[in-house]
């Protein structure tokens, strides 16, 4: 989803927090936005305009006040998220500022009945808090500025709250929509229904904004669809891998090379072994790893030592899923598998992943076939 980060250095509740490059994009647009229409914010939270607001860059200024608290308050629904998924025992990996507000990204959806629904609908509590706050600390607050600014968040997390309850994935209203029907259907079943729900909800959006010129209902629309397709796709992956773990796929008997051989040596057993990438291993210990693009340049006569890399390793007891995604994140074809003393003990490549989702899918779908047919029996 994120083309590139920047990573923060804080970390609010030990959580690392990065910066999209989108984010840097639309925060002075949006200040800009929001300045140019200042006298209709002014109008709208019924304010009393000082000559002097609306003057040169004053109002973009205020714009970027405003922008910013939009994304503090981003940032706060997205933490709620993280505290709710903690009770649980899930830890967020990461919590990504972008272009359409905030991602908190959790290491799994906790199995508990009910439980993606209670994480889900923290984020909107937040922002449902936040408004109510915002909206009470006006009468405390004199002044334009402060009655612009507090007026702006109430109205901008009130927004928050109630489009995140859109029932679509991977909206909060999605998330809470395919854990409720999952209370009495199987998890695949209402994933599947909640996406088709997303799809409709995506396209009547999109309809919505052609309509009426609206390029931002455009863009969300198309994030929506995007997303509630990856979420399907990312359910199947889950639910099929799931209870694998690496050492079950992985491959043990696994050709190796020498630090010392040459590459004179190693070209020749590329050709007879027909593979284009090894381990390197010495007495059992994994040193690193040598493929075909690390010999440019070199001469016939350089050691494997001085050409390879470091490896991409796991451990056996790692999830298969893990695995994969590890793979498709980093760009990897294969991960040297081993264990906690650093020998080699397998290989995991993308085919070994790929058969194991084709013979489990065979086997779920032959199994819900024989259920069925029970069933009308």
């Amino acid at each position: 989803m994120f083309s590139r980060t920047f990573k923060l250095p804080f970390r609010p509740l030990g959580i690392p927090l990065s910066l999209d490059l989108s984010f840097l994009v639309v925060l002075p647009l949006l200040a800009f936005l929001i300045g140019s229409q200042l006298t209709l914010y002014l109008r709208l939270f019924q304010i009393e305009p000082a000559p002097w607001l609306l003057e040169g860059a004053t109002p973009y200024l205020l714009g970027l006040l405003a922008a910013v608290g939009l994304f503090l308050s981003v940032l706060l629904h997205e933490l709620g998220h993280a505290m709710a998924a903690q009770a649980y025992g899930v830890r967020t990996r990461e919590i990504t500022l972008w272009l359409l507000g905030g991602v908190a990204q959790l290491e799994a959806i906790p199995r508990a009945r009910g439980a993606e629904a209670v994480i889900a609908i923290a984020g909107p509590i937040v922002s449902f808090l936040l408004s109510g706050l915002s909206a009470l600390s006006r009468g405390l607050v004199e002044g334009a500025v402060g009655q612009f600014l507090l007026g702006y968040l109430a109205f901008i997390n009130l927004s928050l709250a109630l489009f995140n309850l859109l029932p679509a994935l991977p909206l909060d209203g999605g998330r809470i929509l395919r854990s409720l029907l999952a209370l009495y259907r199987p998890y695949l079943e209402a994933t599947q229904t909640a996406v088709a729900v997303s799809k409709v909800l995506a396209f009547a959006l999109g309809l919505l904004g052609l309509l009426i010129g609206n390029l931002f209902m455009l863009l969300v629309a198309f994030f929506v669809y995007m997303a509630a397709s990856a979420e399907a796709e990312q359910s199947i992956l889950s639910r099929t891998l799931e209870g694998l773990r690496v050492g079950d796929l992985m491959t043990r008997e696994v050709s190796t090379v020498p630090p010392g051989l040459s590459v004179a040596q190693l070209l020749d057993k590329m050709m007879q072994e027909r593979h284009v990438g090894y381990p390197v291993v010495e007495e059992g210990r994994l040193l690193g790893l040598i493929s075909l693009e690390d010999l440019r340049g070199a001469t016939p006569q350089t050691r494997v030592l001085e050409r390879m890399r470091p490896p991409a390793q796991i451990g056996p007891e790692a999830e298969a899923l893990a695995a994969l995604q590890r793979m498709a994140q980093e760009g990897f074809s294969r991960l040297v598998v081993v264990d906690e003393a650093g020998n080699l003990v397998g290989i995991l490549s993308k085919t070994d992943l790929l058969r194991a989702l084709q013979l489990r899918s065979a086997r779920m779908t032959l199994v819900g076939g024989l259920d069925r047919s029970a069933g009308d029996g």
